[in-house]
């Protein structure tokens, strides 16, 4: 899949989403599948990174990591087959400001996901986790943008295609 595919992806999903309700299990899949290419992106993008920001890659990885195996267990829970990740994402990156591009890209994507969560499903519990993960995800987004000298650094609505 290439980062345009993906960024395809991600708009796609997020305005059938905002036409139509849908299942939660269908959205979980979707917020799944974007966080195995955020764990592969953030594993691709940290060799690019300087000594002094690497760690934030680290960090970011380990959260998606953690998110991915929270959506896999609720999928499990819901009696639906979670998707394993691709073998590969097209998103190589040659150098550092390659690699913090990346970074948004990947946080923008799955701010899409959550927000799409946040407005499709009814389950309170669900509602809560995908405002606290696209709360992160929006954090982390600026972050990167500022690091890599883009501003303004914030948008007015994250998840927003």
């Amino acid at each position: 899949m290439t980062r345009a595919d993906m960024t395809r992806a991600l708009m796609t999903r997020a305005e059938a989403t905002e036409q139509a309700p849908t299942d939660d299990a269908v959205l979980l899949g979707a917020l799944l599948e974007a966080a195995h290419a955020a764990v592969y992106g953030y594993g691709v993008l940290g060799a690019r990174l300087d000594d002094a920001t690497r760690p934030e890659a680290v960090l970011a990885q380990d959260s998606h990591r953690v998110r991915r195996d929270q959506l896999t267990a609720l999928l499990v829970a819901r009696g639906a087959d979670p998707a394993a990740p691709e073998p590969a994402y097209d998103v190589a990156v040659s150098d550092e400001a390659g690699a913090l591009e990346l970074a948004v890209v990947l946080e923008q994507g799955m701010a899409l996901r959550w927000r799409d969560l946040v407005g499709g499903s009814d389950d309170v519990a669900l509602r809560r986790l995908a405002v606290s993960g696209l709360q992160e995800s929006a954090l982390r987004a600026t972050r990167w943008r500022l690091l890599a000298g883009v501003r303004p650094a914030t948008v007015a609505f994250p998840g927003r295609g």
